[in-house]
């Protein structure tokens, strides 16, 4: 299965993988050494927003297609394949997304002495999940994904209560 995602990698793989690979890496930093924990989520966010607008260098504009359509059997007894693509629209919304997430780290800099390796983790396994929403093309993957984003959100509630509150809010807003 390996051979076979790394025969369809191409340009939209890399903004999905690199967040994913920048929120595993703080793990296994302990909590005391917050600076490199921060330092890490910067530089894996920046490299997604510098790497994000590669793929208009061979846009064509002129289709309303998908393009540079990648294709990953997934489930194949339930026929759902890892499915991604990208059109104009969903390109500026992933330029737009890996433009505003170095910005909420920049933000949440000095309020990370506490919780920073969470936050840096929430945030960048956040900015995955909304790069995915944009770019995928499977019907089922993408109804689950945009409820998947409200999870790294709702991770530092401390009561169950507010958490619920906080879900209800969001979805009354998305809706």
């Amino acid at each position: 299965m390996l051979e076979h995602f790394c025969e369809c990698y191409s340009d939209l793989s890399g903004p999905i993988l690199c967040p994913v690979l920048g929120s595993i890496i703080p793990l296994f930093i302990p909590n005391s050494r917050i600076r490199p924990i921060r330092l890490i989520g910067l530089c894996a966010s920046l490299i997604t927003f510098l790497y994000s607008p590669v793929p208009r260098i061979q846009f064509d504009p002129s289709t309303a297609k998908s393009q540079f359509v990648e294709s990953l059997r997934w489930l194949p007894y339930e026929n759902i394949n890892f499915n991604l693509g990208i059109d104009g629209l969903s390109f500026f919304f992933v330029i737009l997304t890996t433009f505003l997430i170095p910005i909420c780290i920049l933000v949440g800099w000095s309020g990370m002495r506490s919780y920073g390796k969470e936050y840096i983790t929430a945030s960048l396994i956040r900015e995955f999940l909304m790069i995915a929403v944009f770019r995928m093309l499977d019907p089922l993957l993408f109804y689950v994904l945009p409820e998947s984003v409200l999870i790294p959100m709702l991770c530092g509630a401390e009561h169950l209560l507010f958490a619920g509150i906080k879900l209800f809010l969001c979805r009354g807003l998305v809706q």
